[in-house]
């Protein structure tokens, strides 16, 4: 006899594909609820989803900067089509819980349980906002003040990272612990290669520092581009990652003007396949995020890339921040730098490549790290218990035929 699992709406105002902690966690859950996705039909669909998952793109499709440029008018009304949307699902599947991965998702389910019985309701943040500094005819402010002042209501909340979970809930006057689950990626996607050894070796040899992830001036770029130049040629740049024509003008001016331009690459996006092949073939990696906001000065656990970094087994320069500090305290596989100084970083990438014994097992401790620690399925494992217990106390819906709703 077939097991029948309880029913799981999973709703993200954003695109799930371009949250890889999310796929990962669908991953998951999928083998434990029947998971049904609620999403806006924005940004390229590139994520292949497991057969069993329903996904529901809703709405006309756009990409995301148009969805931005849309005028204040236009984006109200597609929220409330979505709020509507996410109304709908409820009602028709009936699940056992909802999971909401941002406020826009929050403030719709909270908005469509129903008042006849109490459904369990995740809040998970996955960027920190702050209503505070949007613009007042802005929707996002009023949703993102509207999360907070309700977070409450949700029967448990989730975060990539303490100190963001702390700076919300103390604005949203929540004492409850939070759920940490780190941004880290699964172990099926970084399988280990066939020869550590050799690998490594050749990194040693390649002498190139990768960034990956979202490019601009205020990332700390111009910064790192200048430590290549104060390394005199010991050290290649490469970067992966999209990013706006300015950037790339300034970027390539600057590398000139240094006289760096053969050693720096401006790759731009790249497919995962190829994106892996680059960065794998790269000595270390960097992460550069200035602390612009409370989300990049709360970024430790909440970066994907320095666990993608680990999981490749790259030693990291990461920002010397209470945040990196408090996660990964004395790692012996990440090494701290003012990202505003550029003497701090060339320091610190010099300091990785000084000693070829003390290079390989930072790389070893970098892989031992994701292996051990910093994957998703164990990241994930306090969140899933979670998700388990408030199913189990909800009578089984999962038998009972859904009716059908029309939209």
């Amino acid at each position: 006899m077939a097991i029948v699992k309880p029913r799981l709406l999973i709703s993200i105002y954003a695109n799930p594909d371009f949250y890889p902690p999310t796929i990962n966690a669908v991953a998951i859950l999928k083998d434990h609820f029947e998971v049904h996705v609620l999403c806006r039909n924005m940004g390229a669909a590139i994520e292949t989803w497991p057969s069993e998952v329903s996904l529901d793109r809703y709405g006309r499709y756009a990409d995301t900067r148009a969805k931005e440029a849309l005028p204040a008018g236009a984006k109200l009304l597609e929220y409330c089509r979505f709020i509507a949307r996410t109304r709908a699902a409820v009602a028709k599947l009936n699940p056992a819980l909802i999971y909401a991965y941002d406020v826009h998702a929050f403030i719709a389910a909270l908005l469509s349980r129903p008042r006849a019985r109490a459904m369990p309701l995740i809040f998970h943040l996955h960027e920190l906002n702050e209503p505070a500094l949007l613009p007042i005819v802005s929707l996002q402010r009023w949703v993102a003040k509207a999360a907070m002042l309700t977070t409450k209501s949700a029967d448990a909340v989730v975060f990539p990272e303490k100190f963001r979970a702390r700076h919300w809930l103390e604005a949203a006057r929540d004492s409850r612990p939070p759920i940490i689950v780190p941004n880290c990626p699964d172990r099926n996607f970084f399988p280990a290669p066939a020869d550590w050894n050799l690998m490594i070796a050749e990194r040693y040899l390649a002498r190139e520092a990768v960034y990956v992830g979202s490019v601009s001036s205020q990332n700390g770029h111009l910064e790192g581009l200048r430590a290549i130049a104060l390394l005199g040629g010991a050290c290649r740049l490469r970067i992966i990652g999209s990013f706006e024509p300015d950037f790339e003008r300034d970027f390539s001016s600057l590398a000139r003007a240094l006289g760096i331009g053969k050693l720096v690459s401006l790759d731009g996006w790249l497919p995962s396949d190829e994106l892996l092949a680059r960065a794998g073939r790269a000595t270390l990696g960097l992460s550069l995020h200035k602390p612009l906001n409370k989300s990049l000065e709360f970024l430790g656990s909440a970066s994907n890339k320095l666990f993608e970094y680990a999981a490749m087994g790259l030693p990291v320069v990461v920002p010397d921040t209470s945040s990196y500090r408090d996660f990964l305290g004395d790692a012996d596989w990440a090494t701290y730098a003012d990202v505003e100084d550029p003497q701090s970083i060339a320091n610190a990438i010099s300091s990785i490549l000084a000693d070829r014994e003390r290079y390989v097992a930072m790389s070893l401790a970098a892989r031992r790290a994701f292996e051990e620690r910093y994957n998703y399925p164990r990241v994930f494992a306090p969140a899933l218990r979670r998700l388990l217990e408030l199913s189990a106390a909800q009578p089984d819906r999962a038998t009972a035929p859904a009716p059908e709703v029309t939209t």
